[in-house]
């Protein structure tokens, strides 16, 4: 008796990730075009994901960012970053748990969804943040010890 031994998911040639980028309107941006992204107008989504071979709930969230997105006719701007840029990037948000939705207006940050919510959850929590007011976002935390 064989056993199949499931595929790698490739991430950029997966048809649901394709959707995302060429017919929901999500660009696919990494370290070099993350700053350009950041100084377009409006309120921006950009979806932090990881190597869906490692983490499984990368594949949930580029189906429930488009939606998302779609049910908030106020952002105007849609991104993904991919790893290893993703890695490297989600330093400056210090989200803790993966797939992140990071919300940003005009550039400046607004806040996070890190990890999956129910949908009902999801939608309290992003019309929560994207009615805030600008902030510095969270460090990661490096505890700091007297010298």
């Amino acid at each position: 008796m064989l056993i199949e031994v499931p595929k790698k998911i490739d991430l950029q040639t997966h048809p649901i990730f394709k959707k995302m980028t060429e017919e929901c309107g999500f660009e696919q941006i990494d370290s070099d075009s993350f700053e350009a992204f950041l100084k377009k107008d409006g309120l921006s989504l950009i979806l932090f994901v990881d190597d869906p071979n490692r983490m499984k709930e990368t594949m949930d969230a580029i189906v429930i960012a488009p939606e998302l997105a779609k049910s908030c006719q106020l952002i105007k701007n849609k991104a993904v970053i991919c790893p290893p840029h993703a890695r490297k990037l989600s330093a400056i948000y210090g989200f803790k748990r993966w797939p992140a939705m990071v919300f940003v207006r005009d550039g400046a940050y607004l806040g996070a969804v890190d990890g999956l919510r129910l949908w009902s959850q999801l939608v309290a929590e992003v019309d929560e943040i994207i009615q805030r007011s600008p902030s510095f976002p969270p460090s990661i935390g490096i505890p700091v010890k007297s010298c």
